[in-house]
């Protein structure tokens, strides 16, 4: 949620990094929600099973997370990379 909202936020002046950045936003709301489908988010316990099973790549990628929130303003490469670790891992 931090990084979508924060590539939301964003006003780059640059045209490539504005593209970026758009497709950062869609790119973590395509993540989440694709995630959720394929762990019939109708059943609250395949996500919590999920997340049991890779509990220490999560507690990587929070980890992560909270780096980049104390880091200061948001940058399109940090999330970018965070759009990357996030795929990773979601994808498991």
């Amino acid at each position: 949620g931090w990084a979508q909202n924060s590539a939301m936020q964003m006003d780059p002046k640059d045209p490539w990094e504005r593209l970026l950045v758009a497709g950062l936003a869609r790119d973590f709301q395509a993540m989440r929600l694709d995630f959720l489908r394929r762990q019939k988010v109708a059943d609250a316990d395949a996500v919590t099973a999920w997340l049991g099973k890779h509990s220490d790549r999560v507690a990587m990628f929070r980890s992560m997370i909270d780096r980049a929130r104390r880091g200061g303003l948001p940058t399109p490469a940090m999330l970018a990379q965070i759009a990357g670790q996030a795929r990773t891992l979601l994808g498991r």
